[in-house]
């Protein structure tokens, strides 16, 4: 299981919450984005709608890529389906591609305000997570 850091990443100005950097002494137990020095999509600055207030439990495969939806509106969670294409929902948020290194199971975040993209760090547990309407019923 993933180490929950008790630090906040996150800081609301004018209603939005913008992403910070995580700390830069993460713990080993953290996965890391194998694909994250060839993309960008994780350096987005917006944070997508919550769309559930506690992480997914995945088994993962080493080496296969997945697109984790970031925009939170995605009817296949934690993974994308498209859904930001969608002309109509003026959605500028784009899916962040990554890979694991090794096969094991795998906790995503699913409020979309992870410090660690796609990787749950525990920001679910902070207040303006927890205050937040999710998609998921509670």
């Amino acid at each position: 299981m993933l180490n929950i850091y008790k630090s906040a990443f996150l800081r609301s100005v004018t209603n939005r919450t913008i992403l910070l950097k995580a700390p830069a002494s993460t713990s080993s137990n953290i996965p890391k984005n194998a694909l994250e020095d060839k993309i960008s999509a994780h350096q987005q600055k917006e944070n997508g709608s919550v769309y559930d207030k506690k992480p997914f439990k995945i088994t993962l495969e080493a080496g296969k890529k997945y697109f984790w939806c970031l925009c939170g509106k995605s009817k296949s969670q934690p993974f994308c389906d498209g859904t930001h294409n969608n002309v109509y929902l003026k959605i500028k948020l784009r899916p962040v591609k990554f890979q694991v290194e090794e096969t094991k199971d795998y906790w995503l975040c699913q409020c979309k305000h992870t410090g660690l993209r796609p990787f749950c760090d525990g920001t679910h547990k902070l207040k303006v997570v927890q205050d937040a309407t999710s998609a998921v019923r509670q």
